[in-house]
């Protein structure tokens, strides 16, 4: 396979920092002294097109877009035994069938979710199926956001306004409620397809402030985004708890551990 630019390759190598941080350190040090091609990240198991899935303890990390096929491969990643976690990371979205396939094994088994970095559109519903639902820990706390917005046709980017309700009962039922209908509105009745409504850690971002929405093309201009004051993401029932998860409860426990 022949290696890519190292402009180009600079942003995978980021995500294998973040898959990988949730590893074993002996894993990560291996994978850290890899040189920088596509053939030599065993992190990157899965085709350039689908989802990343790895598989540590009880813990499954979902990196990626979100592919129709992704549905199947997390139903078998289950198979491996219980899985207490499923944590997202670094997610345009994708797929809204596969998502909402996921997102019912998620709740049908009673599994917690985790964000760190971005999470956008359909891995957002995939977040929300979470029986507990928080964020990580960690100096990525600042950028971490879940992303909302009204479905559409990704190759036309029509909005798929017969889809929206659909989109919100699920998302007043994944809140409980909590979820004003107003600002659910907002989020999901959008004029263009980029358009979406994102949520950071309350505090955790001064300039971006706690929820913020950006009309298509505005993230590269953050001036033209508008930030909405009165509700957090706590108080719109998004996150089930203020507490942060720490990436070092989601280790096996150590043999030190387990003999004390």
């Amino acid at each position: 396979m022949m290696a890519l630019p190292e402009r180009a390759m600079q942003p995978i190598m980021r995500a294998v920092f973040v898959i990988c941080s949730f590893m074993k350190p002996s894993i990560y040090k291996l994978l850290s002294a890899l040189t920088l091609s596509l053939s030599a990240l065993p992190c990157m198991v899965s085709p350039a097109s689908a989802m990343t899935m790895l598989r540590s303890n009880d813990t499954l990390i979902l990196f990626g877009k979100i592919e129709a096929s992704d549905l199947q491969r997390f139903h078998r990643n289950l198979s491996g035994g219980p899985v207490k976690h499923v944590v997202l990371t670094e997610s345009p979205g994708g797929d809204m069938g596969a998502a909402y396939g996921i997102s019912h094994l998620i709740t049908q088994r009673k599994i917690n979710t985790a964000v760190r970095g971005s999470c956008y559109s359909a891995c957002a519903i995939i977040f929300m199926a979470g029986i507990e639902r928080q964020m990580l820990a960690g100096k990525d706390l600042a950028r971490t956001s879940l992303g909302f917005h009204g479905p559409h046709n990704k190759e036309t980017l029509e909005i798929s306004v017969e889809a929206i309700p659909k989109l919100k009962e699920w998302l007043l039922n994944a809140t409980q409620g909590k979820f004003p209908e107003e600002l659910l509105d907002r989020a999901l009745f959008i004029k263009q397809a980029n358009d979406m409504m994102f949520f950071y850690y309350p505090g955790a971002n001064a300039s971006k402030g706690n929820i913020r929405f950006c009309n298509a093309g505005s993230l590269e201009n953050p001036r033209k985004c508008n930030n909405i004051e009165g509700h957090d993401i706590l108080s719109v029932g998004i996150l089930t708890t203020p507490e942060l998860l720490q990436v070092e409860s989601l280790e096996p426990p150590t043999s030190d551990s387990q003999n004390r």
